[in-house]
């Protein structure tokens, strides 16, 4: 190991300067109707952006193929993306008097959205559209659990702001998770937070407005933790996808074709962090926590974040080796010599060893900050 941290040393300096842009390794495009959470393999995401004079309905949930909502002349947009990177795309559409648009970035672990629509009452459900999500393969291991069944809680904070004018503007923020593909269940561990309650036996947080009469100017700040409760055996791994979307919509069709409006800013949606493991009924420590990514999930993830970018400068460099290799000599996270919050554990084991080398090596490699 210790020949090992002096070969990434002698890489030096070369580079250092370089950023490599995450959405370059993006796939989707001008293509529809193919991307949804069910289709994204672990690790990875895609999102989506819509709009269009006309809805047909949608798939219901986030994380849902949402292009194909929007027949004939809308523009629908995708794109996915493999491992700790990210992908944007946006959509547009102008005519017969109805303006909207929605675009969206999403990363491993985060996602801003914007929607907006302007319609008159008359429009056949016109809407702007951003959805999508990440997806992280995981194994949580305990030497006196495994085998049997666990509960990992975690959190993800939303923060957002909802508009709607007119008669019959119509604005919301919705987001869900699933396990392995199958949408998470209601479960006492899980809490939608303060969001508008829906009648529902999935897990789920959502934030809506609307207008009912001419001239109506309604809105709402969204600044909200969800909790989720995702069950799982110890020691076999699962897949955990965790998708949001941002909808500027149409409550209704009809009237005298005045004008409505409808916005949604999602300005910031992350992974909060792994609250509790559960085994059985109780919370637990020491659980090992390892994902396909090595993104250390007990923490919150910010944008633009990735694995070995210890010092959070955007670049994985000589500057992180420094931390990294100080922090392998202490080893546990716990001795109190070491850095507040142990930034060096890059795979949330409590240990600073062979395992985070394993994650921190191939970064400096290729020197990729999303």
């Amino acid at each position: 190991m210790r020949n090992q941290l002096q070969s990434v040393s002698r890489r030096g300096r070369r580079a250092a300067s370089v950023m490599v842009c995450a959405s370059a390794v993006c796939v989707g495009g001008a293509a529809w109707g193919a991307i949804s959470q069910s289709t994204i393999t672990a690790p990875g995401g895609f999102v989506q952006a819509a709009a269009g004079p006309s809805t047909n309905g949608g798939p219901g949930w986030p994380g849902g193929d949402w292009t194909t909502a929007f027949p004939g002349t809308a523009d629908r947009q995708e794109g996915s993306f493999t491992g700790n990177n990210s992908v944007s795309r946006s959509a547009s559409f102008s005519g017969s008097g109805i303006v909207n648009s929605a675009s969206g970035t999403v990363g491993m672990g985060t996602a801003q959205m914007n929607a907006s629509n302007a319609f008159p009452s008359t429009a056949g459900f016109s809407a702007g559209i951003a959805n999508g999500g990440w997806k992280e393969s995981f194994v949580i291991s305990h030497a006196s659990f495994n085998g049997q069944a666990g509960t990992m809680q975690f959190t993800v904070q939303v923060e957002g702001r909802l508009d709607a004018t007119g008669i019959t503007g119509s604005a919301a923020i919705t987001t869900t998770a699933y396990k392995d593909n199958a949408q998470l269940m209601s479960n006492p561990l899980a809490s939608p937070g303060g969001s508008d309650l829906l009648s529902t036996d999935r897990q789920y947080g959502n934030w809506a407005v609307a207008t009912f009469g001419e001239g109506e100017v309604t809105g709402k700040t969204v600044f909200d933790t969800v909790t989720f409760a995702v069950p799982f055996t110890f020691g076999t791994p699962f897949n955990l996808g965790v998708y949001v979307n941002a909808r500027a919509g149409q409550r209704s069709s009809g009237g005298f074709g005045t004008q409505s409006t409808a916005t949604v800013q999602l300005t910031r949606f992350r992974w909060g962090g792994i609250a509790n493991i559960y085994a059985g009924p109780n919370p637990i420590t020491g659980a090992t926590v390892s994902s396909g990514t090595g993104i250390n999930w007990a923490n919150p993830v910010e944008p633009g974040s990735c694995p070995g970018d210890i010092n959070t400068d955007g670049f994985v460099d000589d500057a992180d080796f420094q931390i990294f290799a100080a922090a392998y000599n202490i080893l546990d996270c716990a001795d109190p010599s070491m850095p507040s919050g142990c930034p060096s554990d890059l795979n949330g084991n409590g240990f600073v060893d062979d395992t985070d080398f394993s994650v921190f090596a191939p970064a400096y490699d290729t020197l990729v900050c999303p």
